[in-house]
């Protein structure tokens, strides 16, 4: 079999725009998004998914991705304020069939790579999260963050305030 190289195939990154119409405003779709965006896209979903426990929120994955595949793919923008409330930017545009009229435009393979990848690497997360590894690289954090030093508890404790206090707690704890 002959080689080829690669130069010779003559191939350039596809930049098709597709238009679409809203209130009569040209609204720009990419038909496609290069894949370091891409990436960057789908870490700020991931980012911002996560609750307080620190667990991946399927509503917020939905509303999050759907902000972001729009500002990605369109020529749409945000303010630095609508972007503050994105729950309620995400009702108007959901509201006014805005989501789902740029979602059709874009190529259905595009799509679904950004979703598979959003949802692959959320699983990953909280797989390695919940392995043995994950569990020991966060109690390594914790313990770190604890800031154990002998010296300075020492110290501390050599304070007579402070041993007077921990002879009080040992007392009552009996």
């Amino acid at each position: 079999m002959a080689k080829v190289t690669f130069t010779k195939l003559a191939l350039k990154k596809k930049e098709e725009v597709k238009n679409i119409k809203i209130n009569d405003i040209d609204i720009e779709v990419k038909q496609y998004l290069p894949v370091n965006e891409k990436l960057n896209l789908i870490a700020r979903v991931i980012s911002g998914a996560h609750d307080e426990n620190n667990f991946p929120n399927p509503i917020k994955i939905e509303v999050i991705g759907a902000i972001e595949i729009i500002m990605a793919y369109t020529n749409i923008t945000f303010t630095e304020k609508q972007k503050e409330d994105i729950a309620k930017l995400y009702d108007i545009l959901d509201s006014n069939g805005i989501i789902t009229q740029i979602v059709s435009i874009i190529p259905e393979e595009e799509y679904h790579f950004l979703i598979d990848g959003i949802n692959d690497t959320i699983q990953a997360v909280y797989t390695y999260r919940n392995s043995v590894l994950g569990i020991l690289d966060t109690v390594s954090q914790d313990y770190s963050n604890l800031k154990l030093d002998a010296t300075e508890i020492q110290e501390k404790l050599a304070d007579k305030d402070n041993l007077a206090l921990v002879r009080d707690v040992l007392t009552k704890l009996g």
